[in-house]
């Protein structure tokens, strides 16, 4: 039996997508596509393309027979124009998914055509393997009315001096998948090794954006520089990938989609980066676990904010397997689930665009607090595993399930 996934709206792919229009004078543009009012017309479509020389995303038997020679840009196309022509859809952008080895491409449904009707049809498709409607994901935290009461407490708390006294994350790359991040921040001058903004045509800005300066300064903020905090891995490097785009301006709020979110996580798996902090939820997505499970399998360690609000289905991707699940211990003390790790999330003062800084909260931090100390742990062993990551959080969680770096740093060396 042919095994399929189906999934909406989005591409991926090493590089900008092609873009392929139609007369339709309705046809939305790449720019349009990111805006959820035009996503209800947006599903995506992906299959195997043996050009690519990596894993295929299933085997080339079980979708079709092997042609002769070809290229991506020829074969590929000419299968999307089939499908569009087939069913009577408009290409809005396609290109190679090279950490998987699939050919994505975004269509547009007719007027009178239904999205999820049109998923169920192309899931019947020899030629298809993914089928999809456009997903929305949210980031998971929010401004505090009462800034600076308690100053670092979650770094008190989770006694990162002693854990620092032993390693700072040095030679660890994160990766870190958000909105954009404030690059002249004088707590991340120098901290970001790379960056690309995935959602440029809906939002352009890039040092401006609240929650990734945010998130970024949790995990690699400066230490010892004379001015504002110190993160909780401040010798790690971040690989700041923007996929998400603030809800209005100024707004610590935002929402990335299944085509921002796979463009960045290719990416990401092609960086090599040692950790990916994702700090935001939605429902699952089979695209996205497609390339999380890809990037899982090359050894990198994936961390994602959960929330307690949320139904499990709404939790993703934390609620992938192998991917370390983070909640804030904002509300109470006792996780959901026996294997979420919980870290501090209430008032926990970072960095803010223009050199600011301001207290935050939300699981969105905690998720950041757990990646800067995998990279402490990282920096002690290059080769950790997710299995040893996930037992040593747990082991390192007291006297409230609540995490200390020390005791996990501890932990490690005892162990190794």
């Amino acid at each position: 039996m042919k095994t399929r996934f189906y999934l909406p709206l989005l591409i991926l792919a090493l590089g900008q997508p092609s873009l392929s229009y139609s007369a339709d004078a309705e046809a939305v543009s790449t720019a349009q596509m990111l805006k959820p009012d035009n996503t209800n017309r947006l599903l995506l479509v992906a299959f195997p393309d043996q050009s690519i020389n990596r894993s295929e995303i299933l085997p080339a038997s079980t979708f079709y027979r092997k042609r002769s020679n070809y290229q991506s840009s020829t074969w590929s196309r000419r299968i999307t124009s089939a499908i569009a022509e087939d069913y009577h859809l408009t290409k809005v952008a396609e290109w190679p998914m090279t950490a998987v080895s699939a050919h994505c491409v975004v269509y547009q449904v007719q007027a009178n055509q239904s999205v999820q009707d049109m998923v169920i049809q192309l899931g019947k498709d020899e030629r298809v393997a993914v089928a999809q409607p456009m997903h929305t994901f949210k980031t998971q935290s929010k401004n505090e009315k009462d800034p600076y009461l308690k100053l670092q407490s979650n770094l008190q708390q989770m006694e990162i001096d002693q854990a620092h006294g032993v390693t700072t994350g040095k030679g660890i790359t994160i990766a870190m998948i958000d909105t954009g991040v404030d690059l002249q921040h004088p707590d991340l001058i120098g901290q970001i090794s790379k960056d690309k903004n995935f959602a440029e045509t809906i939002s352009a800005d890039f040092s401006t954006d609240k929650h990734g300066t945010a998130v970024a300064g949790i995990m690699v903020a400066r230490k010892d520089n004379g001015v504002g905090i110190t993160g909780i891995a401040p010798d790690a490097k971040l690989n700041a990938y923007k996929a998400c785009w603030p809800s209005e301006k100024d707004s610590m709020e935002a929402s990335c989609n299944s085509y921002t979110l796979a463009l960045a996580v290719n990416s990401t798996i092609q960086s090599n980066a040692d950790i990916l902090n994702m700090s935001l939820t939605g429902p699952q997505d089979p695209l996205l676990e497609l390339l999380l499970s890809k990037a899982i399998e090359n050894g990198m360690i994936v961390v994602a904010a959960s929330t307690k609000e949320a139904p499990a289905e709404q939790n993703f991707p934390a609620s992938l397997k192998n991917v370390i699940a983070v909640e804030s211990s904002i509300k109470d003390q006792n996780s959901r689930l026996a294997k979420k790790i919980t870290a501090p999330g209430d008032k926990i003062l970072t960095t803010l665009p223009y050199g600011t800084y301001d207290f935050i909260s939300g699981s969105s931090i905690s998720a950041a607090e757990i990646s800067g100390i995998i990279a402490l742990l990282k920096e002690i062993k290059p080769s950790l595993t997710i299995s040893e990551t996930q037992t040593i959080l747990e082991k390192s969680q007291y006297p409230i399930r609540e995490i200390n770096a020390n005791a996990a740093v501890l932990t490690l060396l005892r162990n190794n």
